[in-house]
């Protein structure tokens, strides 16, 4: 049974998810098309994109594979719209959930306009979206998806049976076991991966890039994701990036401007601790690689007195070193950057999933008490364009783009509700009905 809206308020209120539930309270019995539509409404009339922004997209779309005059193009278009999606992590394949978000924002964009998926790889491999892994489900065996004489294929069968007993979902891991924990951003393709991709099932490895071992591991990922997409919703503009290399991009230009926000935010000592009395003093502005017991992870840095700091990472905080690790890779800008700077700096609009709609909420209210950025911006900018949702089959097994690619016939209810689309995502959300 599917709660009426009246009921998925309380619920959501109770599970403390204040945000989620004034906007599925809003939106849980409209229909899907309308919402689709509602979510490109902008009433607000944004400031222009920072030049430093605008130049950093165009350099990952470069970087990805556009031309510089197609990037350009891209970049036009981003600004009329100023909309990405921003809910998705960088993966090599995607699930149930993100292929709902992307069937409901792209079932909603006006002809003519680019779907921008700037993904999230700020992340360890090993995270809720397995972003070193194909990604299926039980319909299919592992031998559908990559060919029994592949190499190491006895082991991976092994981990297929394991994994098969306690879930629906299945996986073919691209990585070491040494890389499980390390960070997405800035890694490189693995031997294993290189080796692996010639046996992937003809209909996968006809949308998987050529790749080599240590070239870029996000650029093929974006590539790949963008590829199965394109297949499964045709006749669609859509352009897959790294979220994390727009953020640094930027940095590495606008920290050496003193006047710039972020300039003084890090630099100026008494802005910043005024900054940190109003938002938490342990919030993370960076991700850091570091070797822990001999073995590699991410771990989320924060700012102690004039140092960035956690267990195993050491760095003054001066505009010299700052800049200079970020010109390295060393440095992946933290969620409280990325989203200060494409939401309340530049007024875009990014599409997200529950989590992000409140946490973006709390945000814009320490920005608000602060007086530190533009007021207008910070105030008006939508933070509220929830996607999400589950896609799953007439039996509530989940729909990957893998099973369709492998000619699992399925097709988005473009009929459906908010609230029906959301419905299986709700025991996720801390609701049971």
């Amino acid at each position: 049974m599917i709660p009426d809206t009246k009921q998925i308020q309380t619920l959501l209120q109770n599970a403390k998810r204040p945000v989620l539930a004034e906007i599925l309270g809003k939106f849980w019995e409209m229909p899907l098309v309308e919402y689709a539509n509602h979510l490109w409404e902008n009433p607000v009339s944004a400031p222009p994109l920072e030049k430093a922004l605008r130049d950093a997209f165009e350099t990952e779309f470069c970087r990805t594979g556009l031309s510089k005059e197609q990037a350009q193009v891209f970049c036009e278009r981003l600004e009329k719209t100023r909309v990405i999606q921003t809910a998705t992590h960088l993966t090599a394949s995607e699930g149930p959930t993100f292929l709902a978000l992307h069937h409901l924002a792209l079932l909603g964009m006006p002809p003519q306009e680019t779907y921008f998926v700037g993904a999230y790889s700020g992340v360890p491999f090993a995270n809720s979206a397995w972003s070193g892994c194909l990604n299926f489900s039980n319909r299919f065996e592992l031998e559908d998806v990559i060919a029994s004489q592949a190499p190491g294929f006895s082991a991976l069968k092994r981990s297929d049976s394991d994994r098969s007993r306690d879930s629906a979902e299945r996986r073919i891991s691209l990585i070491p076991g040494n890389m499980r924990d390390a960070s997405v951003f800035q890694s490189k393709v693995s031997e294993k991966l290189a080796n692996l991709r010639p046996y992937f099932a003809e209909p996968i490895r006809n949308v998987s890039p050529f790749v080599s071992s240590g070239e870029d591991f996000t650029v093929w990922a974006s590539q790949f994701c963008a590829n199965q997409l394109r297949k499964i919703i045709p006749d669609k503009s859509l352009q897959f990036f790294d979220l994390n290399e727009v953020i640094r991009n930027y940095l590495k230009t606008v920290l050496h401007d003193s006047a710039h926000p972020l300039h003084r935010l890090l630099f100026n000592r008494k802005i910043r601790e005024t900054v940190f009395e109003e938002f938490p003093s342990q919030t993370p502005i960076f991700t850091v690689e570091v070797l822990h017991k001999n073995k590699i992870r991410q771990e989320s840095v924060v700012i102690q007195g004039e140092m960035l700091n956690i267990q195993n990472f050491q760095l003054e905080l001066t505009q010299e070193n700052i800049v200079r690790e970020l010109e390295t890779g060393r440095l992946c800008p933290g969620l409280f950057l990325v989203f200060t700077t494409l939401s309340f700096i530049n007024g875009m609009i990014c599409f997200g999933s529950f989590e992000q709609v409140e946490y973006l909420a709390e945000f814009r209210r320490r920005w608000l008490k602060l007086d530190f950025l533009e007021q207008e911006v910070v105030r008006t900018v939508n933070i509220c364009a929830l996607t999400s949702g589950r896609c799953v089959d007439e039996t509530e097994v989940a729909v990957h783009p893998l099973d369709l690619l492998l000619g699992f016939e399925w097709s988005f209810a473009e009929n459906k509700t908010v609230g029906e689309l959301m419905k299986p995502l709700l025991p996720r959300l801390g609701v049971v009905v």
